[in-house]
């Protein structure tokens, strides 16, 4: 195993219970499956700390921030379900034969950078939301890249 994609699995499964089939190609499309569930699950139980700083900061009557955190809070919830729904095990990506070393890097290097970025947002709303807007937006942008990672024409038809 290359020594690149040797720190980016590791770190993946050190950070993800249940991923030891990430390599494997039988186990590939369930793992990204359950990859996908994890971190929507992580932004969910995200999304229910910003709904309780919201009741703390509505009983310290500080209202002046709450249309902003529910907002947020809404994005969220559309971004959970675009990670849970979105399809898994495309084929281009997962077949054995068609996917190369660097192809890999890329995805693990993305999913170790998107766990990493939940974390940041848990942080953040345990810091009553410094930076929270910034971090939703990583959060988006990530779903967005992870998306063309699996429609990129290299890593369809080898």
């Amino acid at each position: 195993m290359k020594q690149s994609e040797k720190n980016f699995f590791e770190k993946i499964l050190d950070a993800i219970p249940g991923l030891s089939g990430y390599r494997k190609r039988e186990d590939r499309r369930t793992t990204d499956k359950r990859l996908r569930e994890y971190l929507a699950l992580r932004i969910d139980n995200a999304r229910k700390k910003i709904s309780d700083l919201k009741l703390d900061l509505t009983n310290e009557g500080k209202l002046s921030g709450l249309d902003d955190l529910g907002r947020l809070e809404r994005k969220l919830s559309k971004i959970a379900d675009s990670i849970r729904f979105a399809n898994y095990g495309y084929s281009g990506l997962f077949d054995q034969l068609k996917i190369k070393e660097e192809e890999l890097d890329v995805l693990y290097s993305h999913d170790l950078k998107f766990v990493e970025t939940i974390e940041e947002l848990e942080k953040s709303i345990s810091q009553k939301g410094e930076g929270l807007k910034e971090t939703v937006e990583k959060v988006e942008a990530l779903v967005d890249e992870r998306k063309v990672i699996f429609e990129s024409p290299t890593l369809e038809g080898r």
